[in-house]
């Protein structure tokens, strides 16, 4: 309906107005859960760049042959390709946590799902979108939110043209050190996250 109609006829539909900058007091109640998913994409990255690191130009039938000439039965080599597919498995899951995590953070701290309308100050101009994905990306001292989706024409109705609409935190307050209780509640969130 949207695609026909302009946005303004449309009934129940009601823009989600957001600033360019988000503020500490909108992001407080899930501070815990954003801590806990930097520490989660911390121990991710470590355990990514380990995976990388290990040499996988070895082809499987040197490897094979390396097996039968020395070790016989054992086959440490192959047993050693093997764990790291299935390592690679788990870093795809965890990754896909990650994101989803991601996604469901940004969406409670901004109060926008996919399907919304959001307007916002971007460049100086108020731009318009139906939101499809949300997200969040944390810098050292800064949180970015990201809003994509496709953007409304000038007369109202819904274009072809995407759009990406970013919202910052910066990290002032509140991100600083923890008593060993919090620190204890926030590893246990990353296991959690990570499904370990």
């Amino acid at each position: 309906m949207r695609d026909v109609m302009p946005i303004d006829f449309l009934d129940g539909e009601e823009d989600r107005v957001l600033p360019p900058a988000i503020s500490e007091a909108k992001v407080k109640p899930y501070l815990s859960r954003l801590q806990a998913l930097d520490e989660a994409e911390r121990i991710f990255e470590m355990f990514t760049n380990a995976a990388c690191a290990l040499d996988r130009s070895v082809p499987n039938e040197n490897l094979a042959m390396a097996d039968r000439i020395r070790f016989g039965p054992e086959r440490p080599f192959q047993a050693a390709r093997e764990a790291f597919a299935h390592i690679e498995t788990d870093l795809e899951r965890w990754e896909q946590q990650i994101e989803a995590e991601r996604s469901q953070l940004a969406q409670a701290v901004l109060g926008v799902r996919p399907g919304d309308i959001v307007a916002s100050q971007q460049n100086g101009a108020l731009t318009r979108i139906s939101a499809e994905s949300i997200s969040l990306y944390s810098i050292e001292k800064r949180v970015m939110f990201v809003v994509s989706g496709r953007r409304f024409r000038k007369d109202g109705t819904l274009g072809k043209i995407s759009e990406t609409m970013s919202f910052t935190l910066d990290r002032a307050v509140g991100d600083g050190k923890q008593s060993p209780d919090k620190t204890a509640k926030h590893r246990g969130a990353v296991v959690r996250l990570l499904g370990s």
